[in-house]
């Protein structure tokens, strides 16, 4: 069967954290999590983690700065762009370094002296059971966010598996939606889609009222996806999102490139005629409903035009060499 030569544009996304995960570095957004309380001003935490632990302060810091950049490079210019991406990498590296030297600090206080890390070595060979290796930490209440904050640092350099090592570890000590939101980003990124919506999945049983942060995170598993030119895998993640949070424009918009881009052809009777899969249209539809004037309107609104003239007359669509 035949490729359907009208498409929806192809987008170039950059793939930008939502805020909800981003309010764990030190709650300093004021986003309310289970480490740190929203009640606690941005001055208060970086004092009371200067006090503590210098490299964890330093280590907030770095990733503050990194994620303003992050920010910043929605509304830069391409010339702009290229020193934003070089000092936001600097900071996500100066992140790594500073939260490693506070891993390096953080111990545990059992019989053995284990270090924190060796013990979830241990754990990972199942020589002891999750339980017991959680029992047996010191609860250090900032060891959860420093391997949180840890894993979307190495995430910010590219360096995925790094980043899932320590998500995981942060899930096991301490289960946060934002943590499970960001391993299936990450988890996306080196091509293991089934963990990925796992991991979304999981969002929900540790916070129910996340409802729009595991939406996020479909969104965010299928922005990975669809940058990757992965549009198939994306179907589903896009249509979980949808449906959790069908408010939400930009998810519509891929929906129906995901799915225009599954569209086949085949021949009946000595003719060309597309396969248009169900909710296509629809896709595209509720985006202009949503952002009638939005950034993608137009692309939106030329690929509507094309499908509805395929779907009239299908039997008169001629495919190209």
């Amino acid at each position: 069967m035949g490729r359907l030569l009208l498409r929806a544009g192809e987008l170039a996304l950059l793939l930008i954290l939502s805020a909800p995960f981003s309010g764990q570095v030190l709650e300093l957004t004021g986003q309310e999590t289970d480490i740190k309380t929203a009640k606690k001003t941005q001055e208060e935490a970086i004092k009371g983690s200067n006090l503590m632990k210098p490299h964890f302060a330093n280590g907030n810091r770095a990733m503050q700065d990194a994620q303003a950049i992050r920010k910043q490079l929605q509304a830069g210019t391409n010339d702009q762009k290229t020193a934003l991406l070089t000092k936001m990498k600097a900071d996500y590296q100066t992140a790594i370094t500073e939260y490693e030297q506070a891993l390096q600090e953080t111990e545990v206080k059992d019989e053995n002296g284990v270090h924190v890390i060796g013990l979830i070595g241990v754990l990972r060979n199942g020589l002891v059971s999750q339980q017991k290796a959680v029992d047996m930490l010191v609860q250090d209440k900032d060891l959860p966010v420093i391997l949180s904050n840890l894993g979307l640092a190495y995430g910010g350099v590219g360096e995925y598996q790094e980043a899932i090592a320590m998500l995981q570890q942060a899930a096991i000590l301490k289960p946060a939606a934002g943590t499970h939101m960001e391993l299936g980003t990450d988890l996306a990124q080196v091509g293991k889609v089934p963990e990925a919506t796992a991991a979304c999945d999981k969002v929900l049983i540790v916070d129910p009222a996340a409802k729009n942060m595991r939406s996020g995170c479909y969104k965010n598993v299928a922005i990975v996806l669809t940058n990757k030119g992965d549009l198939a895998d994306a179907i589903t993640p896009l249509q979980k999102a949808t449906q959790l949070n069908p408010q939400d424009a930009l998810p519509w918009k891929l929906l129906g490139d995901a799915l225009t881009n599954a569209i086949t052809s085949k021949s009946e009777d000595g003719k060309r005629v597309y396969v248009i899969h169900p909710g296509t249209i629809e896709a595209y539809q509720r985006y202009l409903h949503l952002e009638p004037n939005g950034p993608y309107a137009g692309q939106v609104q030329a690929a509507v035009q094309g499908l509805t003239r395929l779907t009239k007359a299908p039997t008169e669509a001629k495919e190209k060499n």
